[in-house]
């Protein structure tokens, strides 16, 4: 790692913060605005948005889980100590992220919004951009071919 470069990713905004605000203005645009993408029956919305819930806590359960073990932080604004690659990490290079969105599907299943669905892409977009790819680099630099290695055999997302 060059020496003038910072030993974290130049994330802007923690990931967790970027979906609580979109969730929240999923919220408050449905309040205001409502648009259903669909109101049918509650029990298969809460059946589809809780199996979604649950695929959610897995990932991201097992992630916090393995950085733990592997003694590695899981907060992105501080410095990685090792690339981990096992546990869900070996199905996607970004969990905890993918967690996220599933959970955010979920809610746009269970609440039906189309504001929460339209929510999904936009933070798979600012995600991707805004900390994917900065912590991308930053890994790159960091670990060099162990890290072009791991990129090579697992996906970005899935």
């Amino acid at each position: 790692m060059k020496k003038d470069t910072p030993n974290r990713p130049s994330i802007i905004f923690p990931p967790p913060l970027i979906f609580f605000a979109l969730l929240g203005i999923g919220f408050l645009l449905d309040y205001l605005f409502p648009l259903k993408l669909y109101s049918g029956p509650w029990l298969p919305r809460i059946i589809g948005g809780g199996i979604l819930f649950l695929i959610s806590g897995l990932f991201a359960l097992t992630a916090f889980w393995v950085l733990l073990k592997n003694k590695t932080p899981f907060d992105p604004s501080k410095p990685a100590i090792v690339i981990v690659q096992d546990g869900p990490f070996r199905i996607s290079r970004n969990p905890m992220y993918l967690s996220l969105l599933i959970l955010l599907l979920g809610i746009a299943v269970l609440t039906g919004s189309l504001w929460m669905f339209l929510a999904v892409p936009l933070l798979f977009f600012i995600l991707d951009i805004g900390a994917v790819k900065p912590e991308e680099e930053y890994l790159e630099q960091k670990f060099g071919e162990e890290y072009h290695a791991y990129r090579s055999a697992v996906r970005r997302w899935l």
